[in-house]
């Protein structure tokens, strides 16, 4: 197994912390917060949308999936489909995934199968649940009877799916309380946690009491040194049933995802065929693309304008909302800068310490190195 190097700013003099698998214990144990009245509410169990068997990974690995309505714009309805990866622990956590761009709830099977096999963890997290956002592995897009097509989805609508699934599966017994959120998938735990205490509420106030963010993107406003334009245009595609998309190729998922700073492919990259048969890749939708990176967007009268991603109030992550933050990120990542995660750290929890910052440093460590090397990214993080 390899070792990472790690540089961080921190004070020599501190003790090294922990990996993907210390920060799981960390998370799940490093603050014995107790939230009266928000953390102490019992999860009601629903009639429906009982888990379906559908394999059996290993002995102590069951692999299922389950389905769950949530509503959108207050008036349409979509199927929300997720991948359940359970390790039979008694009273473990629930752990929520969310992919990001242009990827599947598929793309966290090798984590939380590392997860739920590791010696520590599997003590403490009873199972993965990832969701597939609409239009994305095996959940349906929007019905365009209802007047919202796939291509017309933002990242609010996702905002929205992330706190509907918390709510769908607090009611179904499954109550999550760990949030892992992948690039866009970062940016919308964020995102949520930003429209809760607008409401004066909290992701804790939902049972989420630690949340970790694998490079996200970040919020409206944060530093992010992005990577030079690419011509998208041969991407696109309008269908009268689900609007304006872009359709990732395979190759381009690989680049994006496992392209190094010099624009090689990491040693660890998987091929085309297996990214194709795990079933990562998935179409999104225009507009939302548009907004992740705050692309001008051409109007019909020739005009342009600009929507911009969320923005994440300072500090939405303090210990006192409730919810302790751990962020990742890799060094080899041409996507999602280490320099720009860890001022987005700082300012999301205050903490100027960087104590549950953790800066992969790898000649590998790619935007999706946790895909590829689970181990070796829990390896990495446990030398911090």
């Amino acid at each position: 197994m390899r070792t990472s190097a790690v540089a961080t700013q921190r004070d020599l003099d501190r003790p090294p912390r922990s990996t993907l698998r210390r920060a799981f214990v960390t998370l799940l144990a490093l603050y014995p917060l107790c939230f009266a009245g928000a953390l102490g509410c019992a999860a009601e169990v629903a009639s429906d949308g009982a888990l379906d068997a559908t394999d059996s990974t290993s002995a102590a690995l069951r692999e299922s999936s389950l389905a769950f309505e949530v509503t959108l714009r207050g008036q349409n309805p979509v199927q929300i489909h997720a991948r359940v990866w359970d390790g039979g622990a008694r009273g473990g956590a629930t752990v929520l995934a969310v992919h990001g761009l242009a990827e599947t709830s598929a793309i966290y099977g090798p984590l939380a199968s590392a997860i739920l096999e590791d010696r520590q963890l599997r003590r403490r997290v009873r199972r993965v649940i990832a969701i597939d956002m609409p239009g994305h592995g095996a959940s349906p897009a929007p019905d365009p009877a209802g007047g919202l097509l796939f291509g017309d989805l933002t990242i609010e609508d996702n905002v929205t799916i992330v706190l509907d699934s918390i709510r769908a599966l607090r009611r179904q017994g499954l109550a999550p309380s760990v949030l892992v959120g992948h690039s866009m998938g970062g940016l919308e735990v964020q995102a949520a946690q930003e429209s809760l205490l607008q409401q004066g509420s909290s992701l804790a106030r939902l049972g989420v009491r630690r949340a970790l963010l694998l490079a996200p993107v970040p919020a409206h406003g944060r530093p992010w040194t992005q990577p030079p334009p690419s011509d998208l245009s041969a991407l696109i595609t309008t269908d009268p049933a689900l609007g304006t998309y872009l359709n990732f190729p395979p190759e381009v998922f690989l680049a994006q995802s496992f392209g190094k700073l010099d624009g090689t492919l990491a040693s660890n990259a998987p091929s085309l065929q297996e990214v194709i048969d795990a079933g990562y890749v998935a179409p999104e939708p225009l507009g939302l693309v548009l907004q992740l990176v705050e692309a001008p967007i051409q109007l019909p009268d020739g005009s342009t304008v600009v929507v911009p991603r969320p923005s994440v109030r300072e500090g939405a992550f303090r210990l006192r909302n409730g919810t302790a933050l751990e962020l990742a990120s890799f060094s080899q990542d041409p996507l999602i800068a280490a320099a720009d995660l860890a001022l987005l750290y700082r300012y999301l929890t205050g903490d100027t310490r960087d104590r549950l910052y953790t800066p992969v440093v790898d000649p590998d460590a790619t935007h999706n190195l946790f895909v590829v090397e689970p181990e070796a990214v829990l390896d990495a993080l446990r030398t911090l």
